[in-house]
């Protein structure tokens, strides 16, 4: 499992849990500007033109789809491509592998603005399994004592608890 601590500018600090990259993605982009797909996406040239029901080779594909024309000229076909717009440019599609966790990050990150900026989140910590959330509390990851984290320290503590990954004291 996956567990998130965000600490929001006005409110608690709360904590939650993806079960895998693919919940988690779910979750970020349930509460996102972007679509999922604009979050992360692997996909290829040919999958992109079957997305918009063009064939590849038709005399009319490149005039009427020329971005992902210019994909499958530059790129092939088949060769797997990554968007990840908060990582990336938007709109933007490369066959240098981004991770989903990368993007996820990403999209995290974009949250810890200040306020003035519309960001949602003064900080957030994402603990990619359950011993790396369990050792965070146990060893008291520094997180916890800045700008009064304590909170956050007992909203992942009680999402363990919650989980069984923790045993009740």
């Amino acid at each position: 499992m996956i567990f998130v601590v965000e600490v929001p500018h006005d409110g608690h600090p709360h904590a939650w849990f993806a079960f895998e990259g693919a919940d988690l993605l779910g979750k970020i982009a349930a509460e996102d500007a972007f679509q999922e797909w604009e979050i992360f996406d692997r996909t290829s040239a040919r999958e992109l033109f079957e997305l918009v029901g063009a064939v590849p080779d038709a005399p009319d594909a490149s005039e009427a789809f020329p971005g992902i024309s210019r994909l499958a000229q530059e790129y092939g076909l088949d060769t797997p491509l990554y968007r990840a717009d908060h990582l990336l440019e938007r709109g933007c599609y490369q066959p240098a592998a981004v991770s989903l966790e990368a993007a996820c990050e990403a999209a995290l990150k974009r949250r810890k603005l200040p306020a003035r900026e519309g960001g949602v989140l003064r900080d957030y910590r994402v603990y990619w399994s359950e011993p790396d959330a369990v050792l965070a509390i146990e060893s008291q990851d520094p997180f916890f004592a800045e700008h009064g984290n304590w909170r956050a320290l007992h909203a992942l503590r009680e999402q363990l608890l919650a989980l069984d990954v923790l045993a009740a004291d």
